[in-house]
């Protein structure tokens, strides 16, 4: 009777939810007994014990003596103090971080001992492992500065001891001592008693307790309202995964992985029906990312019995990945990705194995060629996910070139993204609206690249401080903000923030290789703007054509200017042409428009940025010479 009136309840959400996952992963669950399928006393567990030395070198391989090097570096090690004043840094100066540093520091640390220890086997790294174990027991509390200030009862970024919060990185060293726990236990037990004993407690009381007892964290997306984003699955895959490792009562693991399976359903049912990620290229690897780890988490611990690769949303949320990629290193970066990101070959391949989707097999493959993999370089406290990256790394090796060539053409009609290539041309836009996941009120704008270089460009994210997730002042910082990014600023107003300021009317088509959008709702009423159409096409040389029209309801009390972010410095010298890079030029009317630059200093801004145009970018801006309530304009843009 309990079943049927689930499977009822289910039959009931999936016809009034309408969004994509309709709790596929309870209804998968409710076709099983998932209490009966699970796989106890850690025996899911694919990887060697610590005492097989054949299975690691076997696992291991040519990394082995890299890893043994890498870890080398920190024997006897010198653990850093998390002094009171770093936490008090984000209260005092908005920087994040001078708490981060230090214990990303002692992390990477203790999670390059643990991957040592593992390749070699001869005891030589389990002193350092054993204090820096100790020294993470010791922190009150295993989160970020800036996620203890906005998770904590007590707004500080001080940690509180009375609460355990549950957050991203505090979940990332959750797992990583969790597996410390699983391989090295006995060892440590050999020593004295008390050091893994003081090990499993802190685990119990800073994860798996809370996870049992709290609802209340907008990451699990169980309150009212909330709209989950990559916190979600990243979270939730921390979790399962520590409980995996160390709750061995079949009630209360049963309930933990009942209750990772709701949170992660509403995750999924958030995510767009037509697989774009909104939260950006490099975000994806997080959201996207780690649902994978989640899901196979979920299979390891049913014995394969739980599994949703086949769903159509899971595989389309993948294959987003290969169309955002513009070329080589360069991500169409919309929102707070990063414009230059070497893309996870081994993290593509594995999700394209998952879901069995070619597109992300092959272009993992292309990826492969674009930077060799250091085992070292990977984020090791994040072991399952470092351990697999390697062997998939190795099953890449012998995977033949398939010479992939990316898609000409990409429409997301419910995300409103567009991609497209002619010629020498790369084309990437966006409509959509102002309270998409990391955005940066910049619905309509564009990035173009000609012949493999670019030209327009999107500025990214930068570093984060206090003020990057604070609604009041994000929208203040410039490159979050419209007047930064490719699109006009009508009657002196930049976009607003909010869900009601969205794109409408948006349009792809493939044939003439055109996208269209109408921002005019995107602006303050205050704009008084009627309508703001916006089009792109594509000529089959790469060129990118460009025209607009406006109305607004009322004389204008400012002029129409056209903003442009550009990655070298722009020459001015001929009316109605500015020179760009790689050799291309803008084409404007110069009876219509004024032309100026200036040039932004990014040095120090935010390595992503920094990485990928240097110490400077440039925004061009056309102003109308004679404000209008209504007109048009064309633009040209090629060679």
């Amino acid at each position: 009777m309990k079943k049927i009136f689930v499977a009822l309840l289910l039959s009931i959400l999936t016809v009034t939810v309408s969004f994509a996952g309709s709790h596929i992963l309870q209804q998968t669950a409710t076709n099983m007994d998932v209490k009966q399928t699970l796989v106890l006393n850690q025996e899911w567990v694919p990887y060697p014990a610590y005492s097989d030395r054949a299975g690691w070198d076997e696992l291991l391989g040519e990394y082995k003596d890299s890893l043994i090097a890498n870890g080398e570096k920190y024997l006897d090690n010198d653990w850093l103090v998390l002094r009171l004043t770093d936490y008090l840094a984000f209260n005092r100066t908005g920087s994040r971080t001078a708490q981060e540093r230090r214990i990303f520091q002692n992390a990477k640390a203790l999670s390059s001992l643990m991957i040592a220890e593992l390749a070699e086997g001869k005891g030589r790294f389990m002193d350092d492992i054993m204090n820096g174990t100790f020294q993470f027991c010791e922190y009150t509390s295993w989160a970020l500065s800036a996620h203890l200030g906005g998770f904590q009862k007590i707004k500080s970024p001080v940690p509180d001891y009375t609460d355990n919060v549950m957050a991203l990185y505090q979940g990332n060293y959750s797992q990583m001592l969790a597996w410390i726990y699983y391989f090295f236990h006995k060892e440590f037990d050999k020593e004295d008693e008390l050091i893994s004993k003081r090990l499993e407690y802190e685990l119990r009381r800073r994860e798996l307790d809370p996870f049992l007892e709290r609802n209340d964290y907008d990451w699990q997306a169980f309150n009212p309202g909330i709209i989950p984003n990559n916190w979600n699955p990243w979270c939730n895959s921390n979790a399962i995964m520590c409980f995996m490792l160390l709750e061995n009562d079949p009630d209360r693991l049963y309930e933990a992985v009942m209750k990772t399976i709701r949170s992660v359903d509403l995750y999924i049912n958030f995510l767009a029906s037509d697989g774009a990620c909104d939260e950006g290229p490099v975000y994806w690897y997080v959201s996207a990312g780690n649902l994978v780890n989640y899901l196979e988490c979920l299979s390891l611990i049913t014995g394969g019995k739980l599994t949703i690769w086949d769903a159509p949303i899971i595989k389309d949320h993948g294959e987003y990945i290969v169309n955002a990629n513009i070329t080589g290193n360069w991500q169409a970066n919309f929102a707070d990705a990063v414009p230059y990101d070497i893309p996870s070959a081994a993290k593509i391949f594995r999700y394209g194995v998952d879901v069995d989707s070619d597109l992300m097999k092959s272009y993992a493959v292309y990826c492969r060629n674009l930077e060799k993999f250091n085992p070292a370089e990977e984020d090791w406290a994040r072991f399952y996910n470092a351990i697999e990256a390697l062997k998939c790394n190795k099953a890449l090796k012998e995977m033949p070139d398939g010479g992939f060539k990316p898609s000409t053409f990409t429409w997301y009609p419910e995300t409103e993204l567009c991609f497209m290539r002619s010629g020498k041309g790369i084309f990437a836009g966006k409509g959509g609206h102002n309270k998409e996941r990391h955005n940066h009120n910049d619905v309509g704008t564009f990035i173009y690249f000609y012949d493999n270089m670019p030209v327009i460009v999107d500025a990214g994210p930068g570093t984060y401080n206090r003020d990057t997730f604070n609604k009041y002042l994000r929208y203040k910082v410039w490159n979050m903000s419209s007047l930064y990014h490719n699109v006009p600023q009508m009657n002196g107003c930049a976009e607003a923030f909010g869900r009601e300021y969205e794109a409408y009317g948006s349009t792809a088509d493939r044939r003439t290789r055109t996208f269209t959008t109408d921002i005019a709702r995107t602006f303050p009423d205050s704009a008084a703007v009627e309508s703001c159409k916006l089009s792109y096409r594509l000529l089959k040389d790469g060129t990118l054509d460009i025209t607009g029209s406006y109305s607004l309801k009322s004389q204008p009390s400012g002029a129409m200017r056209l903003h442009y972010l550009v990655p070298v410095k722009p020459d001015l010298s001929v009316a109605g042409r500015i020179g760009l890079n790689a050799g291309v030029h803008m084409d404007y009317d110069a009876s219509r428009f004024d032309a100026s630059f200036e040039e932004i200093d990014i040095k120090g801004y935010g390595s992503g940025m920094n990485r990928a145009y240097g110490d400077s970018l440039y925004r061009v801006t056309l102003a109308e010479k004679s404000p209008c309530p209504k007109g048009s304009y064309h633009l040209k843009i090629g060679k």
